[in-house]
């Protein structure tokens, strides 16, 4: 698997049955040209402050035919409000991120990177505020498609939200990988003070599956699960050098079984909190 830029990686021992799982790249063409740019070029210390939750990567080798990718991961599914930043990676080869089909009359008419320059560190982001399925394209190299889901599904507790990426129920046979995110609502984000979250999932008979904590900058806390088909489950990010998602590469999903989440701030600014700071969510898998 791929992995963003400025990635940590950790490691959890486990065991899982092999589950193998195909991605489908859509294909198409078109002979659409354009001469406009709206991307950035960004040094590493632009990259490190730039305000996004996830990050899709155009892979080096994107433009030949044969490519796995062009874009990785291909298929992500985000909750409404989460903000994509698409880095070209293809150093020497420009690329765009044009929403819509090749040759459709709605070709650029949500968002529209314009000609992605092809030097290191260039980028486009945008925020997804309405939900929906996006698919997009590289107009340049238009063989290749790649689709941002958004839902606009949350379940609210007492102290904290929880909004995901496809709804109450994962699909992991159809949608393998969702993105998290965790808002606290009754801690203040001020995007500079630290937050521990402990982040534990339980299987139906209330057996910790997963434990781990995760650092953000007085920000909610964006957390990708990923079906996985290893026989151990991998914990890397965040995307960025301080801000964005963390992923879960997760061999214990499993179909049609019920689990629950559970949620702590630990720390605040490296104190704990007065009062317990805990809420619990719920998800089911399907396959």
């Amino acid at each position: 698997m791929l992995k963003s830029l400025n990635q940590s990686e950790r490691t959890i021992r486990f065991s899982a049955p092999t589950i193998i799982l195909t991605i489908l790249i859509l294909t198409a063409s078109t002979n659409l040209m354009i001469n406009e740019s709206h991307a950035q070029i960004g040094s590493m210390a632009t990259l490190q402050n730039t305000p996004g939750n996830y990050a899709v990567s155009i892979i080096p080798g994107a433009a030949q035919r044969d490519s796995p990718y062009h874009y990785y991961p291909p298929a992500i599914n985000v909750p409404v409000g989460t903000t994509v930043v698409w880095f070209n990676n293809d150093f020497g080869q420009p690329h765009t991120v044009t929403n819509g089909i090749p040759n459709s009359s709605h070709v650029g008419d949500v968002f529209n990177s314009g000609v992605m320059p092809a030097t290191a560190n260039s980028f486009f982001q945008f925020t997804f505020d309405k939900s929906g399925d996006y698919v997009y394209h590289c107009i340049i190299h238009p063989w290749r498609q790649a689709i941002v889901s958004v839902s606009d599904f949350f379940e609210k507790g007492q102290n904290m939200q929880m909004s995901s990426g496809v709804g109450s129920v994962f699909n992991i046979t159809k949608d393998f990988r969702t993105l998290l995110n965790f808002q606290p609502l009754t801690v203040t984000l001020d995007q500079s003070t630290p937050l521990t979250y402990n982040v534990s999932m339980l299987g139906d008979n209330n057996n910790t599956l997963f434990t781990e904590s995760f650092v953000t900058a007085g920000d909610s806390l964006p957390l990708e699960l990923v079906k996985s088909d290893e026989n151990q489950t991998r914990v890397y990010g965040p995307d960025f050098s301080s801000t964005g998602a963390y992923h879960i590469d997760a061999p214990f999903l499993q179909g049609d079984e019920n689990y629950t989440i559970r949620v702590e701030i630990t720390a605040i600014n490296s104190v704990p909190p007065q009062t317990p700071l805990v809420e619990e969510f719920t998800l089911r898998t399907v396959e």
